[in-house]
């Protein structure tokens, strides 16, 4: 079966740039450590992936309905920090030259515009989403996986046994769990007291949050029905923040995102652009011998 490869493109783009040092900079002193980073993974996920499609998804700069309906989410994090939002362009040129389409919709996250195309193509291709979120874990499934990179070129790849395997729940309940668990990290409330442990026992015994609420006359103890109790209209908005929407209002076809090589002119150009040399070196367009004082590959945080 044929492979549609995605791209989580500002997960690696935050990874990147927080795991390689500010030296990296172009020739005119801008810095480049973040599409350093990200070359070198797009690099590596090509020539393991070897995809017949794929596209990167990008977080829209407008609101989400997210914010709209909850101020907070996410209002914990600090803004990008200037030195990663001018990376931004050089990121999306060498994604370009490598022959990559891109995809950014108004108003939606890349979560919700990688939801939707594999929710649509996932019947046509074997889906391979490369990312370490694990909000995307929602998806597995269905001819779906993660492609998780990690440390020193590891990967982990993750499927419906592993999401059961490490959550003890069916990837389609996550959303339901963030609903009782919340999430910290997106600032997603979920109903206070409640914890890890607490929120897969109610997902194992009762599916849902909506079914727990139908039976919340059956939950016991005491103490953590009236948890629930309090939090009914918190548990099912957090529920709604966390699952990803499979309607984004995008026109794309498979066919828009055929990949078969990409054009060495333009990469090696680039490439020579950002000084980027063991990637050029790596890719074989620099006689191997010639030596320069960059961070070797096995010691990057990404693949």
């Amino acid at each position: 079966m044929k492979k549609l490869l995605i791209i989580d493109t500002f997960n690696f783009l935050h990874r990147a740039y927080h795991a390689l040092p500010s030296t990296f900079r172009d020739v005119e002193g801008s810095p480049t450590n973040a599409v350093y980073g990200v070359t070198s993974m797009i690099i590596n996920v090509l020539d393991q992936v070897k995809p017949n499609y794929i596209f990167a998804a990008l977080d829209s700069r407008e609101p989400t309905f997210r914010v709209e309906e909850f101020t907070q989410y996410k209002a914990q994090r600090k803004p990008m920090e200037e030195d990663l939002e001018v990376q931004i362009p050089k990121v999306l040129e060498i994604l370009d030259a490598f022959g990559i389409k891109s995809i950014v919709v108004d108003g939606y996250e890349a979560d919700d515009i990688i939801g939707t195309v594999t929710k649509k193509f996932e019947k046509e291709v074997e889906v391979v989403i490369v990312s370490n979120d694990r909000d995307l874990w929602q998806l597995v499934g269905n001819g779906t996986t993660i492609m998780v990179p990690g440390k020193k070129g590891a990967i982990e790849w993750v499927g419906e046994r592993e999401v059961d395997a490490k959550l003890g729940f069916d990837a389609c309940k996550i959303a339901d769990y963030k609903g009782l668990k919340g999430d910290s990290s997106d600032n997603i409330p979920g109903v206070y007291g409640i914890g890890e442990k607490t929120a897969t026992k109610l997902i194992q015994e009762y599916g849902s949050v909506e079914e727990i609420y139908r039976n919340l006359d059956k939950v016991t103890p005491d103490s953590l029905r009236k948890k629930l109790e309090e939090s009914t209209e918190q548990a099912l908005m957090s529920k709604k923040l966390a699952q990803l929407i499979m309607d984004v209002p995008l026109s794309v076809e498979l066919e828009e995102c055929r990949y078969k090589e990409f054009n060495k002119v333009a990469v090696k150009e680039v490439l020579e652009k950002y000084n980027f040399k063991s990637l050029i070196r790596r890719l074989g367009f620099e006689d191997a011998k010639a030596k320069e004082k960059e961070v070797p590959d096995n010691q990057l945080t990404l693949l």
